[in-house]
């Protein structure tokens, strides 16, 4: 059987699939040190829910669409239940790719703020040097 269930795939149902799919979700979330939770475990419509890079509470459903699986949230959420990595790099506000932020150094210096205008010209003359 397939990593993920299709829907010619009837061994296992609906409501299942769609625990097991929220399920790995749920632990990629936590590998970003985030926290999340699957509500109505128990039923055919589970939901999971986390927090969002901006804090507010984020809603995630799996469906069926098409010929695949889907995550869906918020507005306009939406990504393929095949890679719950990548999703979970997105709800935790990171690119997906980022290997979840453990001992990883950011790069600070490229988003430090810049002179401009007439201070970047009187800093590029050297007139601050003598200052200190």
């Amino acid at each position: 059987m397939s990593m993920f269930a299709t829907r010619s795939d009837r061994s296992l149902p609906c409501g299942e699939t769609r625990r097991s799919l929220l399920g790995r979700l749920q632990e990629e979330v936590h590998t970003f040190g985030r926290s999340a939770l699957v509500v109505l475990a128990g039923s055919d419509h589970p939901v999971l829910y986390t927090a969002g890079p901006d804090g507010r509470r984020v809603a995630v459903v799996a469906m069926w669409l098409g010929d695949s699986w889907w995550f869906i949230w918020g507005r306009n959420g939406q990504a393929p239940a095949d890679s719950p990595r990548n999703v979970a790099a997105v709800l935790a506000g990171r690119h997906p790719g980022d290997s979840g932020g453990a001992g990883k150094v950011r790069d600070l210096f490229s988003r430090r703020p810049r002179a401009r205008g007439k201070q970047a010209a009187h800093a590029a003359s050297g007139a601050l040097s003598e200052v200190a």
